[in-house]
């Protein structure tokens, strides 16, 4: 027996935007009362499933941004190097990205008191309801230079215990994934939201572990379904759906910001062999339904 169209349509529905949006005010507050540095501003917003509208029921940790303007990191690989030579003829920012995290921390730490502690990727803000747990990505402007004159915008930061670089695009992310949902008349996100309750019950049914599979990863992996994929009926869309991830060659799959690679032997890179696991668990839940 094929799952129901009911429980996928429990699957496809929306998790609540209270909690989010209750939990980015407080912590915008917090960063606008702080007494910042002459010179130090930033861009703070929401990111992750709350901010691209694919948050379920169950999820909590809000993540936001916030992002130093007054510096950027960048690679010029794409470049000359007679390009290269005038970029690295900048002059120094007054701030370095470390100063701002430091002083983020302290401003939120002033607000929040023994909640806020240092995450390797993060600064983490404990739940204190109705306000919800958050992860602060505190990051800098990052520029990937096509040409001179011409670059690609996405955000950066350092991991605190390796000092590993991490890139990200969270607006072509957003943009990307708005595109996607326009073109499958609204199924986009639908989509994802079902797939990700699907995963968690096979979790919670410990079919899979609970790292198989994390949610961006997940995303990025049905951005690349071809779009008549996303049929009207749930039904049909999961089964379609699924024998894509089985049937095709998903390898050379990308992220839903279309500036890197989905699998690879990179930390923010998924394990090619836990997305076929997982497409064959969809499917042996499909088939094994009771």
């Amino acid at each position: 027996m094929a799952i129901p169209e009911s429980k996928l349509s429990q699957w496809s529905n929306h998790g609540s935007q209270v909690g989010s949006k209750r939990t980015h005010e407080a912590i915008r507050k917090a960063l606008e009362s702080h007494a910042w540095p002459a010179g130090m501003t930033y861009d703070f917003r929401l990111q992750g499933s709350y901010s691209n509208d694919t948050n379920i029921r169950g999820d909590s940790d809000v993540d936001v941004i916030l992002k130093f303007n007054r510096a950027f990191w960048y690679n010029a690989d794409a470049l000359s190097a007679e390009d290269q030579a005038i970029l690295n003829q900048l002059p120094p920012a007054t701030y370095r990205w470390a100063d701002f995290r430091r002083e983020a921390f302290t401003a939120l730490e002033n607000k929040f008191g023994g909640l806020v502690a240092q995450g390797n990727k993060s600064i983490k803000i404990k739940p204190d309801p109705p306000r919800l747990a958050a992860d602060v990505v505190v990051c800098i402007e990052y520029h990937k230079y096509t040409s001179l004159d011409s670059f690609v915008e996405g955000v950066a930061f350092q991991t605190s215990q390796d000092k590993h670089r991490v890139i990200n695009y969270p607006k072509q992310h957003r943009d990307n994934g708005a595109e996607k949902n326009s073109n499958t008349e609204g199924l986009y996100k639908r989509t994802v939201r079902m797939f990700k309750n699907a995963r968690n019950y096979l979790e919670n049914a410990s079919i899979i572990g609970h790292d198989l599979a994390p949610s961006y990863f997940l995303e990025c992996l049905l951005y690349n379904a071809p779009d008549d994929a996303f049929q009207h009926g749930l039904r049909d869309t999961y089964i379609s759906i699924v024998n894509w991830m089985n049937r095709a060659d998903i390898s050379k799959a990308v992220c839903q910001n279309e500036q890197q690679c989905l699998f690879g032997s990179g930390s923010e890179q998924w394990s090619h062999e836990d997305a076929e696991n997982l497409a064959k668990q969809f499917m042996t839940l499909w088939t094994g339904w009771a």
